[in-house]
């Protein structure tokens, strides 16, 4: 499954349902790696689960049964939300290692949110929406005062003059009392594109799903802003997949990350108001992670001169033939000279080390033939481990602070990297 899955399908939301879904609680609040108690389900709110299992692989959500027909929900490493056609509220929060669930997010897409003047203490998935919101919103708002990317866009239009080319086929079926006006198709430099529809829709989107009123307000503005020089129509998924940056436009990246994150998987194709779908949206935390430690490591390498930084980096086999399989480190990091000083590999999880996870990094140290660590999600005071690969190379496990005890987001930052940095210390 990509890092994120947004779902739109199913049946209006319908409380009066006949087939009754009795939950143990309105909304259901679950941690990652958890599950509900047993409670009775409708057919409808099983053949919501069901689809979502079959088009998202891992599903951000499970259902079982237990010998009488009740329902089960267990949950993955997916944190967000997701409303049942019964009009059941399905909330999945981040475990206890993310102090703030905004902070998380907000660095691992390395956005700034100083100028949002809303409420930023988002922790529970009962505000999943907001946070994402707050981000985008912060993203959009420096767009649109850099300037909407504009380009050449192919249009069909009615001139009295010819630009471009004739449109024959169109030509010939106009009427022949308006001989003075061709059919043309031309390129026109616009910023009506696909590129600030696919924004202008997730805005719209991300309007009707907030729950802080003054931050839908704010979205609403922006929108207002963007509907002056964009169309409101459909965008395919495939077309936001095949969105492309170049340097004119990359200010737009961040933006177009949170844009597949709200449109990717499923289309939200009604988004005015009026009755609402049954939907879902879920972040990867096992992703979030990953960008955190690879940023963190980022900051903490320029603190010590000539280190280089390589994120999901693609390493050379230690096995050949049908058995090989492609290695990719989620951080390497290397001396000026281009040879490696340690490997790392990023786990979202808490408890033990698994044997797997060792064996992992095992792998990645003998192939590039230096030091590696694992870094898990917590706070520093869980302490660290140390053993030796063939009596060569050192095998750590650090933590690195998703949940420090701060008090600001600045704050949040200085102990994620100096977790980092304080690493490569050892290392160097």
């Amino acid at each position: 499954m990509s890092e994120f899955a947004v779902s739109h399908f199913g049946p209006v939301v319908d409380s009066t349902s006949k087939d009754e879904t009795v939950p143990p609680s309105n909304p259901i609040s679950l941690e990652e790696h958890d599950q509900t108690i047993p409670f009775e389900i409708s057919e409808e709110d099983i053949a919501f689960l069901e689809q979502l299992e079959e088009e998202c692989t891992p599903a951000p959500l499970s259902v079982s049964y237990t010998s009488e027909g009740l329902a089960v929900l267990s949950t993955g490493s997916h944190v967000g939300v997701l409303t049942l056609p019964s009009g059941t509220q399905v909330e999945v929060t981040p475990k206890r290692s993310v102090t703030n669930l905004l902070w998380a997010l907000q660095y691992a897409f390395d956005t700034s949110v100083e100028s949002i003047d809303v409420e930023t203490e988002f922790s529970a998935a009962s505000t999943f929406f907001d946070a994402i919101a707050v981000l985008f919103l912060s993203e959009l708002r420096t767009v649109l005062d850099r300037g909407l990317h504009r380009e050449y866009v192919r249009t069909n239009s009615v001139r009295e003059h010819v630009t471009g080319r004739i449109d024959v086929q169109r030509q010939l079926r106009r009427s022949i009392s308006a001989p003075t006006n061709f059919a043309i198709e031309h390129d026109e430099f616009t910023a009506d594109s696909e590129l600030n529809r696919a924004v202008l829709t997730a805005t719209r989107v991300l309007t009707r799903l907030v729950r802080d009123t003054d931050l839908a307000s704010s979205l609403r503005v922006q929108e207002q802003r963007l509907r002056q020089f964009v169309t409101p129509s459909p965008v395919s998924v495939e077309a936001v997949e095949r969105i492309e940056l170049s340097r004119l436009n990359d200010h737009y990246e961040t933006l177009v990350d949170l844009t597949r994150t709200v449109l990717t998987r499923d289309f939200f194709e009604d988004v005015s108001a009026g009755s609402q779908r049954s939907l879902a949206l879920f972040v990867n935390m096992n992703y979030i992670f990953e960008r955190i430690v690879e940023r963190a490591f980022r900051a903490a390498a320029k603190e010590h001169g000539d280190l280089v930084v390589e994120g999901q980096a693609s390493i050379q086999n230690i096995v050949d033939g049908p058995h090989a399989v492609s290695m990719r480190p989620d951080v390497v990091v290397r001396n000026r000279e281009g040879a490696p000083i340690t490997v790392v590999d990023a786990k979202w999880k808490t408890g033990s080390v698994s044997s797997g996870d060792v064996y992992q990094l095992t792998s990645y140290i003998l192939a590039m033939e230096t030091d590696g660590v694992l870094v898990f999600p917590g706070h520093r005071d869980r302490g660290s481990e140390q053993s030796r690969v063939l009596d060569e190379y050192r095998l750590r496990s650090r933590t690195i602070s998703t949940n420090a005890s701060v008090f600001s987001y600045d704050d949040y930052v200085d102990a994620l990297e100096s977790d980092a940095s304080d690493y490569l210390v050892e290392v160097l």
